[in-house]
């Protein structure tokens, strides 16, 4: 066995991994293929069902080995047990991988120098590289291989629906299609229902889960110890990625005596692989994962969203989602004058402030009813101010007022700069934030700009008809007039002193502008 070729992949081998290797072989006659450390469970489920002519790791010597050929994987940490064969004095050493590296790699111990040829190129899945290999040599594959390559091509591409699909990779599809690939088997190997154990895993998720905001992006940070969970780990985050409609999420399960943290992705530029790469992980910008030893979950949590906040600025921020100007009373005002002002503007709680403007809490219509059933009109409201109300500034992520708000089961929340109020967030706001992407298709819709939160132009509703039911024919006539007035000189005309809102206060309360036809 003198000069013999083995073809591996990474431990945990996915089906473009087992896809590639086969089809090195074909390039490679003669080489061995061996599993580096195990198999996602939908592979090892087809490979106990079909042969492949894999050798087992026990059966190989791997002192006899002349040529290490690696496939969806260029590290070697990532290889197991066969690390030793890739720094090994005779070994040659060729790579096929489809996780292109953007950021330059400082490799202090040398292992890219031992690589004698490489195709390392920014496609879909690495089977479409192998592919192009085997047409460009006019290689022929059987129905059986077609179909194991499809597998590949189909899992890593998410049935080429995941950003990181090129045109290649399409190309590579058509082409084991053309050699008899047999979709229907592909779609059942692919089809993994939800399992009561998948289940728990994903609820133990989403409930140790925290949604960040980041470069305008929705990314999800989950955490779970649930243990009981024996299957793809990758496929339970993947499943997060569709049921939330996140842009990214990045994961961490305990897993043994170590911690899995995977990263998926549906936008190239969060890029997932970086922070897999911090923990001695790899993959590419929408798909990476790492395995930590030596870290608690709680520590491995915290390490991520540290480096996520250092690399990707939260830019949703209190002051882009908060409603200002401001509806305040004052801690002079009466428990009376308090109630007109609720009344008035239709809010059910303002901030109040002192003489000088300073912010000394909150206080609510429930609160002010309170005190007038027990005959305190002319109480100060002073006495009766909520002062342990959680405030944010107007720098404060929005994700932390998010929390608090939900924490604390808090409906309104003061923006303070300076000990005065700037703004205020509400339950509306929270949750026009939360579903920013629902306004933002809205706005595409209506061929409206959306820039962001700050800038969703203000909403119209004309209610002139309203006007006229419910004003006396005089003052209707008395308001045309004066438009009509305005209009001749060139100029706007409005109505102040709360003149027209106190006679409507029968209308429901409208956030919109008034515009008198």
């Amino acid at each position: 066995m003198a000069g013999m070729d083995l073809i591996t992949t990474h431990m945990n081998a996915d089906f473009d991994g087992v896809a590639s290797m086969l089809a090195a072989r074909k390039l490679y006659p003669g080489a061995l293929i061996v599993l580096s450390g195990g198999a996602q469970e939908a592979v090892r489920g087809f490979l106990e069902v079909h042969d492949l002519g894999f050798t087992k790791q026990k059966d190989i010597a791997l002192d006899q080995v002349r040529r290490l050929i690696v496939c969806d994987a260029q590290e070697p940490e990532r290889l197991g047990t066969l690390k030793e064969l890739w720094g090994k004095p005779g070994v040659e050493v060729h790579l096929f991988d489809h996780h292109v590296d953007e950021e330059e790699s400082t490799d202090p111990e040398g292992w890219g120098a031992r690589v004698s040829q490489q195709i390392v190129e920014e496609v879909g899945a690495t089977t479409t590289l192998l592919v192009e290999r085997l047409t460009k040599e006019r290689i022929s594959i059987s129905p059986f291989e077609a179909t194991v390559l499809a597998l590949g091509l189909y899992e890593e591409t998410g049935s080429m629906a995941y950003v990181s699909t090129t045109p290649r990779d399409l190309r590579a599809a058509a082409i084991v299609l053309e050699a008899g690939a047999d979709l229907n088997m592909v779609s059942d190997t692919l089809r993994r229902p939800l399992d009561p154990d998948l289940i728990a895993l994903l609820n133990d998720l989403l409930r140790s889960s925290e949604v960040h905001y980041l470069e305008g992006r929705k990314m999800l940070l989950a955490a779970s110890g649930y243990d009981r969970y024996t299957g793809d780990l990758a496929e339970a985050v993947h499943r997060l990625v569709e049921l939330k409609d996140f842009d990214a999420v990045i994961a961490a399960i305990t897993m043994d005596d170590k911690v899995q943290l995977i990263g998926r992705s549906r936008r190239p530029e969060i890029d997932v692989a970086w922070i897999a790469r911090e923990f001695g992980g790899g993959g590419h910008a929408v798909a990476a994962a790492a395995s930590i030893k030596g870290k608690t979950l709680v520590e491995v949590r915290e390490e991520v969203e540290r480096l996520l906040n250092e690399r990707y600025r939260p830019t949703l921020l209190a002051e882009n989602v908060m409603t200002k100007p401001v509806k305040i009373a004052w801690a002079h005002d009466t428990v009376e004058q308090t109630e007109r002002t609720l009344t008035k503007y239709g809010v059910n709680v303002v901030p109040v402030l002192a003489r000088d403007k300073r912010y000394l809490g909150v206080i609510s219509r429930e609160i002010v009813q309170k005190a007038l059933f027990h005959r305190l009109h002319a109480t100060p409201i002073e006495e009766f101010i909520q002062r342990d109300q959680y405030t944010a500034m107007p720098e404060t992520p929005f994700y932390e007022v998010e929390t608090r708000m939900i924490e604390h089961n808090q409906r309104f929340v003061p923006v303070l700069s300076a000990q005065t109020v700037v703004g205020v967030i509400t339950r509306t706001d929270l949750l026009r934030a939360l579903h920013y992407d629902v306004v933002t298709a809205a706005h595409a819709r209506s061929k409206q700009p959306s820039g962001g939160l700050d800038t969703l132009a203000p909403r119209r509703r004309h209610v002139g008809g309203l006007l006229r039911d419910r004003l006396p024919q005089s003052i209707v006539m008395l308001l045309r007039q004066a438009g009509t007035l305005a209009d001749q000189l060139n100029m706007s005309a409005y109505v102040v002193g709360g003149f027209v809102r106190d006679l409507l206060l029968g209308l429901p309360n409208l956030d919109v502008d008034l515009v008198v036809e």
